[in-house]
């Protein structure tokens, strides 16, 4: 038999069965069902807005590399923008400039 006699047979077979779902319709199985999976979205999401690098961060690691071997004596304009960046953004309490500095530089 031909590849595409088998096809068109393997898909005209499937034309009159039902999909089988996730389908809730037993009130347990929906409840067991949003109690995995809520926990795994909501923890997913959380990380991955907190992992993100902001793109300021990410320019300005060679200027923290600098800013780190010359002991906090050259300020690049990137790193200056992501310090002032990070001060306006986050609470308190606040990393020194070293620390910014050494977190960027630690980064990918």
């Amino acid at each position: 038999m031909k590849p595409w006699k088998i096809a068109v047979f393997t898909n005209l077979a499937l034309i009159g069965h039902p999909a089988c779902a996730a389908e809730n319709n037993n009130p347990v199985q929906g409840a067991l069902m949003l109690t995995s999976v809520a926990p795994f979205v909501l923890v997913s999401g959380a990380t991955a807005l907190t992992s993100a690098i902001p793109d300021a961060f990410k320019s300005s690691k060679s200027d923290a590399l600098v800013f780190i071997g010359s002991e906090g004596e050259i300020r690049g304009v990137q790193f200056e923008r992501a310090s002032r960046y990070y001060r306006s953004t986050y609470g308190a309490p606040l990393m020194s400039d070293m620390q910014l500095a050494m977190a960027i530089a630690a980064a990918n």
